[in-house]
C-alpha cells in the first residue's frame, strides 16, 4: 500500500509539472460579433514557481450602422498564481480562472478558447 501511495503521488507531481511547464507562452483568441471585433493575446511568463505574469493586449473595433469603427488598443498586466490541486491559474485581480488542455493546446477562460501559438 504504501508504495501504491508513493508512485500515486509521484504521478501527479509529474502532470503538476508537465501542466506547468506547458503554461508559458503566447496565447490568442478572436472574435466577431454584430457590434465589434476584438482580437487578444495573451503572454504568460512564471515569475517564480507558482506566480505568473500575464499580459493581454487587447484589439477592439466596433460596428455602427454596418461600418467598423477606428482600432482602439488596450494592455493589462495580470497577475495569477498556481493552484497545483485544482491544476489552474487563478487570476488575481479580476478572479478569472484560467485552464489549459496541453493535448489540444488551448486555454480556456470560462467560454473564451484561446490556441496557443507558441
Amino acid at each position: 500500500m504504501m508504495i501504491a501511495a508513493i508512485l500515486l503521488l509521484a504521478a501527479c507531481q509529474s502532470k503538476n509539472k508537465q501542466t506547468q511547464d506547458f503554461i508559458p507562452g503566447a496565447y490568442v483568441n478572436s472574435a466577431k460579433g454584430e457590434y465589434s471585433i476584438a482580437n487578444d493575446t495573451l503572454l504568460i511568463q512564471p515569475i517564480d514557481g507558482t506566480h505568473y505574469q500575464i499580459i493581454r493586449r487587447t484589439t477592439y473595433q466596433a460596428i455602427r450602422d454596418g461600418k467598423t469603427l477606428p482600432t482602439h488598443h488596450k494592455e493589462q498586466k495580470l497577475n495569477a498564481v498556481w493552484d497545483s490541486a485544482k491544476q489552474e491559474l487563478d487570476e488575481t485581480i479580476t478572479g478569472r480562472i484560467f485552464h489549459f488542455d496541453e493535448a489540444k493546446q488551448l486555454l480556456l477562460i470560462n467560454q473564451a478558447v484561446y490556441h496557443k501559438i507558441n
